[in-house]
Parts: structure tokens; C-alpha cells; sequence
């Protein structure tokens, strides 16, 4: 366990010793804990073993950031660490990261999470024992720092079986350039700003008036989560706030959860009360959604690369849509070389071959 600069220091001493792509990262966060969640914990593993790098308690991770900026990780499930990395240190990612979660996919396993992949390799099942634990308390008790070992101890051995078996499949440059995509994808996520948080998934479905009502419950709710210093989801749940929305959409009324303490109820009615008050010119606007015309043709159209994306992926035994969602078939339907310009190359051969 490291947990100081002296600390930090012998580790990057032993890490820059290391080649390229031999390194393993996993990370956890206190996101079911708190409000705005943070980075609290490193589990770092190489050929010599395993160091945990406690991030809450050393105040000057630049010799870990410049390490990572420059260097090739295998990680698995990244999408969620990439964004920890970008928000706790500036927007840092790792030079690339090597997923074994895509490499699994793209051999056709069906259960690619961690823990099925270290049972079906080694016959080991991980405990999931403390996979919603607390990251943040301190100290760290002795089990959980056991789990924490455990998610990057059988990594590197595990990644070199997974190479091994693309490389036989002819599929190792399919998990590069996946890699690399998911890597750029990351970057665009962190730098696109919302500016609007409050328009959650469901609110298109919303007239001005609801949307109105979204914003006012969302802002609500984002207060009282802040003040607890606790997830919004701890308040209330999304579902809630789109049924709560709708309702007053409708101009029927809303009461709180029964499981609300009388003083959030009390702040959530008053919230309800000044919505009610909005004039409708301060209503927020509805997107305006692109219109095309219509293609007579288009199911037709969409059902001929279904069958194409289908067929290969049942000769290559992975996911089909691995090769193309059913978004990238509508886009090369209604546009086909920008459709299939925004593939990666390996996807666009499979399509046209």
C-alpha cells in the first residue's frame, strides 16, 4: 500500500522499468457513496506483483500522471475509469489502453466481465463481496484491500492468453484500432460540455411545460444530493422525476416518495409551488430534430446490412453488433459513405467483403 511521495517515488522507479503494454490498472471510486464522486484507490499490478496507490492520502500525484500520460495499460471495462482519470487529473489518460473487455468480445465470449473471465481462464471465483463498498473510508480494511488485489492480480497472465488467441484468429489489429477508437471516444466524452444535465434520458417525450418541470425537480434534487453528500439516485430515482414531470405537464398534482423525510418532502413541495409559478415564456425549448425525407425504401434498405452485419457475425461467432449497431446501419442507410466512413476499418471490410 502505497501512501506517500517516498512511496510514490519507489513505485515509478519500478514502473518506468517496465514495458510497454506489461502494466495493469484498475481503479475505484466512491460513486455510490457521495455526491461528486472522487478517485480513492490505484491497483496497479506488473511481472513483480501488485502496489495499491492511495490517491486520498498523497497530496502530489504528478509522478503517477506523468507515468500514466505516457504509457500502455491493460485495463478492463474502461469506459467508466477513463472518465475518473479525466476528472481527477485534468483530463490525463493513459498513453493507450488495452482492454480485455473488448479483446474478450472479440473472441465471442458472451460473459466478458472480470470476474467470468478470471473463472473461465483459472477457475477462480473472484467475491464480489465488496464491489459496492465505501472507497473512500479510511483506513482500509484488510478484505477489501484483498478484493482490491484481486481485480488486477490475473490480468497480465490473463491479457497474454487473450492476445494470444486474436493473434490465432487473425483479430489482434481489430483489438488495436477498437482500442485506440475507445481511447479517442473517451477524449470526446470529457471534452463535450452539457450544458443542460438536467434533460435526462425519457424527456423527449416531454412537452415544454414538463421539461420545465424536469429542470426545476432535477435542480431540486441535485441540491439535496449535495447538501447530504450523497448519489442523486439516493433521493429520488430518474423514473420519478420523468413521472413527476409528466404529471404536471398534465396540470395533475404531485406528492413526495413515502419514504421522503418531511423536510425534503417539505422543500420538494415548495419546489412544485414555484414551478407552478413559471411563466410559460421561461419554459426551456424543445430540441429541433433534423428532418429528412423519407426513404420509401429504407426498411428495405436497412434489412439488406442487417443480413450482411448478421451473417458474419454468426460465421465469426461474436456479437453483431460488435460490427454495427442498429444506429450505424440506419446512418449507411441513410447516407452510406459517411455511414460507413464513421466505422473502423475492420467493421467496414466485414460489411463490404
Amino acid at each position: 500500500m502505497i501512501t506517500d511521495a517516498q512511496g510514490l517515488f519507489e513505485w515509478k522507479q519500478r514502473a518506468v522499468q517496465q514495458p510497454q503494454g506489461r502494466t495493469v490498472l484498475d481503479l475505484e471510486a466512491d460513486s455510490l457513496h457521495r455526491h461528486r464522486e472522487k478517485l480513492c484507490l490505484i491497483q496497479y499490478a506488473d511481472a513483480d506483483g501488485v502496489s495499491i496507490i492511495d490517491p486520498l492520502a498523497i497530496e502530489d500525484m504528478s509522478l503517477f500522471v506523468n507515468w500514466l500520460k505516457e504509457t500502455d495499460v491493460w485495463m478492463h471495462g474502461a469506459d467508466y475509469d477513463m472518465s475518473l482519470f479525466q476528472n481527477a487529473y485534468d483530463g490525463a489518460l493513459p498513453h493507450m489502453i488495452l482492454d480485455t473487455q473488448i479483446a474478450a468480445r472479440l473472441l465471442g465470449f458472451r460473459r466478458f466481465g472480470l470476474a467470468a473471465l478470471v473463472e473461465h481462464y483459472y477457475g477462480i471465483v473472484l467475491s464480489k463481496k465488496n464491489q459496492k463498498a465505501d472507497w473512500g473510508r479510511r483506513p482500509i480494511p484488510a478484505e477489501m484491500e484483498e478484493y482490491a488485489q484481486g481485480d488486477v492480480k490475473y490480468m497480465l497472465e490473463m491479457a497474454d492468453k487473450l492476445v494470444a488467441a486474436l493473434r490465432e484468429k487473425g483479430r489482434y489489429d481489430w483489438f488495436i484500432e477498437s482500442c485506440a477508437a475507445n481511447l479517442q471516444h473517451g477524449r470526446e466524452r470529457y471534452q463535450s460540455v452539457n450544458e443542460e444535465p438536467w434533460r435526462i434520458k425519457g424527456c423527449g417525450r416531454l412537452n415544454r411545460r414538463g421539461l420545465a418541470a424536469l429542470k426545476a425537480l432535477w435542480t431540486w434534487r441535485d441540491r439535496e444530493a449535495a447538501e447530504w453528500d450523497r448519489p442523486c439516485f439516493m433521493v429520488c430515482s430518474n423514473d420519478d422525476l420523468l413521472r413527476w414531470s409528466n404529471a404536471l405537464e398534465e396540470f395533475r398534482p404531485v406528492f413526495p416518495t413515502r419514504s421522503m423525510h418531511a423536510h425534503r418532502a417539505a422543500r420538494f413541495r415548495k419546489t412544485v409551488e414555484r414551478f407552478q409559478l413559471t411563466d410559460e415564456s421561461e419554459y426551456p425549448e424543445i430540441p429541433k430534430k433534423e428532418r429528412h425525407t423519407p426513404d420509401p425504401h429504407f426498411d428495405t434498405k436497412l434489412a439488406h446490412w442487417q443480413g450482411i452485419r448478421d451473417a458474419a457475425a454468426e460465421q465469426l461467432d461474436i456479437e453483431a453488433a460488435l460490427i454495427a449497431s442498429r444506429s450505424q446501419l440506419e446512418h449507411i442507410v441513410s447516407d452510406e459513405t459517411e455511414g460507413l466512413a464513421q466505422l473502423m476499418s475492420w467493421q467496414r471490410n466485414l460489411l463490404l467483403h
